[in-house]
């Protein structure tokens, strides 16, 4: 962290205590500013400086509470990850304590992992929808520090589920569970980013049920059943999977 004061965080004259509140409505300003640009613009296609100007900081404030851009993406990401990454991990342990070391049921290990993310996206509609335009962006954004920090941030939560998915999938070699869940998890980018397209149909005109219209329960329950059934399929020896 950059040792630059924050302007917000120095005593007055009089020896009163600092205005921390100042100090923690600049960060916060910030992190809105962050959500906004990085979903817009990416990573490397927002500055620091277009960054503290969207917020109404100086630079200094900005070094201050980040000290750099790759900072501040992160402190962007865990705003909404740590929750969410919490909540996973709680459902996977009540379901791992029922089960009394047996192999957990397939869909109820992908409901623990997927069911937090929907419950944030409905929890508060306009905060969230910024996050998840930052959460795609930054999965199509080719920097490596954004790389290094996707390893970081989902690198844990990934490897506990995979291992429990293994479990229930004894005879799959881990490789492939592992790269059915990454397939799975772009899916679920695609998805709660709000990349969904309706497809029309050949009359064109809107069908009931219609991909544009489902409500997020239908959307889990099939983003569930398409992830079990890719990580349950079979490959042949030609590598068509059955």
């Amino acid at each position: 962290m950059s040792n630059t004061a924050d302007p917000y965080d120095a005593p007055s004259p009089r020896g009163t205590p600092p205005n921390r509140a100042r100090g923690a409505e600049t960060r916060d300003r910030l992190l809105d500013a962050a959500e906004k640009l990085f979903g817009e613009r990416g990573f490397e296609g927002a500055s620091m400086r277009a960054l503290t100007h969207a917020a109404g900081v100086s630079v200094s404030a900005a070094n201050y509470h980040f000290g750099s851009k790759e900072a501040l993406l992160r402190a962007t990401l865990l705003r909404h990850l740590e929750p969410i990454n919490r909540r996973r991990l709680e459902r996977l342990d009540a379901i791992e304590r029922e089960a009394a070391g047996q192999p957990l049921i397939l869909e109820s290990i992908l409901e623990a992992f997927l069911r937090p993310v929907f419950d944030e996206r409905a929890a508060s509609e306009d905060a969230t929808s910024r996050f998840r335009q930052v959460a795609a962006r930054i999965y199509s954004d080719p920097p490596e520090v954004v790389d290094a920090m996707k390893r970081e941030l989902f690198g844990p939560i990934m490897i506990r589920f995979v291992d429990a998915l293994s479990k229930s999938l004894p005879d799959k070699p881990r490789h492939e569970i592992d790269l059915g869940f990454q397939l799975g998890v772009g899916v679920m980018v695609h998805v709660i980013s709000g990349h969904l397209v309706s497809i029309p149909s050949s009359k064109d005109t809107a069908s009931e049920g219609e991909v544009g219209a489902l409500s997020d329960e239908s959307l889990l329950e099939q983003m569930i059943a398409y992830m079990a059934a890719g990580l349950r399929s079979k490959r042949t020896r030609r590598g068509i999977r059955s």
